[in-house]
Formats: structure tokens, sequence, C-alpha cells
């Protein structure tokens, strides 16, 4: 009689054997079939932009992000080296607190008061920021006179403030970041610019309401140099910056006008310095920063798949950069893939715009744009091309929009030396020329002269048409923001 050891494993059926067996086989199977397949995307997608990249270099694109950071500068030529920023850039790099010396005080229960507002038609009130200092303790009491009184009150900021207007005079301005990270560098001289304009454009104001024309024009010289300050910053957020800081003084500017505040000699004055700006040169440099930076960041995930996931977490705005971690294994020829259709999309933006001739022309295709017919594996596929374009493309509207209101700037300030020196508007703009403007410039979105026309109060409209190229009047939409605005504007409020 035979007996079974009881350490011997029981015999599995032959049936469930079998079913592993096979089980194992389709699994080794379809490992191998999603291997090959990235495999076939890694070599095709490589290809591709092997092929892109040739031809783009031999147009004499600028591809990597390296190529638009500028080398170092001799500290008695930059800008940038000044006290004020060594203190700043210390801290960063230290992860401390970053100082800023620009910066109007926060109480807590003490609201700020608003600065002036073309788009809500709202000039700045500055018996509210008199009291605004008062309760941050900027001033003992209120005086008989609040533009006084600000001023007063701003002579706290005079040292920062003095050193950014000494160092205007230097020719260049390189700040020390660490572009080397790309995504990850640290921007800490945008606050401080940022606050720098917000004193400029408030001094300007209350110079204004004392008949200080030419302190004001003194402070708006100081506050748009500063914009100038960014120009080499290889970062479509530091244009995006300098935007924000030259429309501080463009509201200024507009508030001055409003209350017929300035003139003949300052308003000149800013005219040539407006002139100078070339927002179109900008929307070029910006993006190409951008298309460089997203090339050197494909170049980075190639390498290295696992940053996907911090990557797309930063993009979506997420603290939790570990919800997208599955993405580590994302196929490399697909990142191959959106990095050609990301530059063929730069092409054309590019081919949009025409610094030369003040022209964009927004009617131009761009069929490797994303549109709502996107569906879900391909924007897979061409996963940091989905999420790249839609951002990039309307924050280079932004450029446009400013290169607009910066020309209704401009002839604001010929239409008012027109009224100061023959005591009315005119009826068109071409009386301006050539005594108060040697040239009009045209609509930037069409190549059309600004709509323009005296109204009854005995002010003027002035627009543009805006990127929908549709005529709805000069109309303000006081809920929207002043980018969602159909028309963009420059009028005054009703005396």
């Amino acid at each position: 009689m035979t007996s079974t050891s009881p350490t011997e494993p029981p015999a599995k059926p032959p049936r469930l054997r079998r079913w592993l067996v096979r089980a194992g086989f389709l699994l080794a199977c379809l490992v191998t079939l999603v291997i090959a397949l990235f495999l076939e995307e890694k070599i095709r997608g490589r290809a591709a932009w092997r092929a892109y990249e040739t031809a783009a270099r031999q147009r004499g694109v600028k591809l990597d992000f390296a190529d638009y950071v500028s080398p170092k500068i001799p500290d008695a030529e930059n800008f940038a080296a000044i006290p004020v920023f060594d203190a700043v850039f210390r801290a960063s790099d230290a992860h401390e607190i970053i100082p800023n010396p620009c910066k109007l005080p926060e109480v807590a229960g003490v609201k700020e008061p608003s600065f002036s507002d073309p788009n809500k038609q709202a000039r700045i009130d500055l018996a509210a920021w008199q009291q605004f200092f008062v309760a941050t303790k900027l001033l003992p009491a209120t005086g008989d006179s609040p533009a006084a009184d600000v001023l007063r009150a701003l002579d706290t900021f005079a040292a920062p403030l003095a050193q950014l207007s000494a160092a205007g005079t230097r020719p260049h301005c390189r700040f020390p970041v660490h572009w080397e990270d790309l995504y990850a560098a640290r921007l800490p001289h945008l606050e401080v610019l940022r606050a720098a304009s917000r004193l400029y454009a408030l001094r300007l104001t209350a110079h204004l309401a004392l008949g200080q024309s030419e302190a004001a024009y003194q402070d708006f010289r100081d506050g748009l140099h500063l914009t100038t300050a960014t120009l080499e910053d290889p970062s479509l957020v530091s244009g995006l910056v300098r935007i924000a800081d030259v429309a501080a003084m463009q509201n200024a500017l507009w508030d001055g006008l409003a209350g017929r505040q300035w003139s003949a000699p300052e308003l000149r004055k800013i005219e040539t310095d407006l002139a100078r700006l070339d927002w179109l040169k900008d929307y070029f440099f910006a993006m190409g920063c951008a298309r460089g930076g997203a090339n050197s960041m494909t170049d980075l995930l190639i390498k290295d798949p696992s940053q996907l996931a911090t990557i797309m977490g930063l993009a979506a705005g997420s603290a939790q950069p570990a919800r997208y971690v599955g993405l580590s294994l994302y196929p490399t020829g697909w990142f191959y893939q959106s990095q050609v259709r990301s530059n063929r999309f730069f092409d054309e933006m590019f081919a949009r715009v025409e610094p030369s001739q003040r022209r964009y022309f927004g009617e131009r295709p761009m069929p490797s744009g994303p549109d709502a017919r996107m569906g879900l594996p391909e924007k897979m596929q061409y996963l940091l091309f989905a999420v790249l374009a839609p951002a990039v493309e309307s924050v280079g509207h932004r450029f446009v929009q400013a290169a607009s209101v910066t020309d209704l700037a401009r002839l604001a300030c010929a239409l008012e030396r027109c009224r100061l020196a023959r005591g009315a508007f005119p009826q068109t703009l071409a009386e301006l020329t050539p005594e108060f403007l040697a040239t009009l410039p045209a609509e930037i979105v069409n190549g059309e002269p600004y709509r323009y026309r005296r109204t009854d109060e005995g002010t003027f409209l002035l627009y543009s048409v805006g990127l929908d190229l549709r005529d709805d009047g000069g109309l303000i939409d006081l809920k929207k923001p002043s980018k969602g605005q159909a028309d963009w504007v420059w009028r005054y409020p009703a005396p």
C-alpha cells in the first residue's frame, strides 16, 4: 500500500496548467508587441524630428533655448548689477524670503486702493491712497492735499527707486537667473520690477495733480525704462510682465490725459518714448524663447521620461505631480512627434507676424494647431503639443494687443497736443500730420486707419477693432478684463 507525502503539493489539473501556459505566452507576446510598437514609434518619431531639425537649421531657425541666453556683461554696463537685485538673487539662491524694497505695505484689514483703469473708465482716487498710507503708518496723519501726502508717503521708497533710476543709464541688462534650470528657473526680479512700476505710476499721478507735469514725465520715463530691463530675458513670462508694466504706465498717462493735466512738451517726449517700443519684435523673441524652452524640455524628457509627471503637474497647477506618475511610461517616440508638431505650430505663428510691416495677419492658417476635433487618442500622442500650443497662442495675442494699445496711447498724446494748440480735437486723425505726428500708425491687425471720432462731451473715441477684425463701435464691456474686450479702446469717462 502506497502513501502520499504530506509535504508534496497536490498535482495541478492539466486544464489549469494549460491555461496558465497560454496566459503566460499571451502576456509575453503582448509585452513583446508593446516593446516593438514603442521601438517603432521611437524610430519613426526620431526620424521625423531629425528631418525637421535639419531643414529648420538650414533656414536659420534657432531651436535651442541656449541660443536665446545672452552672455554675461560687466557690472558697470549691467542695469541688474545694483544692490537691490543683489539682495534679491542672494535670497533666491538660498531659498530664503525674497526682499522687495518697492512693495507697498500690507496690513490686515486695510485694502489697497485701485490704480487708474481705462478698461473700467475709472481714474485714480488719491484721497483713498492718502487714507491708505495713514492706515499703513507711512503717514502720521492726513494733510490738506491728498497728492502731496501721497508723495510724502512714497518718499519711503526713495532709496530703491533712486538705484533703479541711476542704473537706467547703463546700456545692457542681464539678471543672474539660472536659465539652465529651464521650467524650474526662478525669476525673483520680476516682482521687484512690477512693484516699482506701480510706485512710478502712483507718483506720476500725484505729481500731475499738483500741476508738476515735468516731474510726472520723469516718473513715466523711469517707469518705462524698467520695462526694457527684461528685453533680453529668455522667458515668455518676462515678456508678459513687461506688457503689464507698460500698461501700468500707460494707464497713468491715460489718467492725466483724462484730467487734461499734461503739458505739450512732456506729451511730445512721451510719444517719442512709446514709439521706441517694438512689441512685434518682442513677440518674435518671446515666442522663440518659448520654442527653445519647449525643445530643451523635450530633450530632457527623452533622456528622463520620469520628469513628465512633474511638468504636467506644474502645467495643471497641481501641487501633487504624483497624480501623473503613470506618464513615466509615455512612449519616447511621441515626444519626438510632439516636438515636430509644436515646431511647425511655431513656424505658423511666426508667419502671422511681420515686424517690418507692423502687421499681424491673424487670418493666415495654422493647420498644425489643436482644435475641438482633437480627440483623446490624438491628445495623448501629442501630449506636450496639446498642452503647449493653446497657451502659447493665447499669450502671443497679448503682444498684438500691447502693440495696438501703445499706438492708441501715442495717438492720444498727439490729439491732446492738438487740442492744446488749437483749442479742440481734430475732426480726423489725418489732421495730426505732420505737425503733431510725423506719420499715422496703421492698425496692427488689418493695416487700416485706427477708428476715431469726436464725442458730444468734447473728447474723443479712439479704438482698434481687435483680433476678431469686427468693428463693435468701440464699446467697453465693464464686466470683462482688458484682454477680453472685443475692441481695444482709448476713451475718457464723461466729465
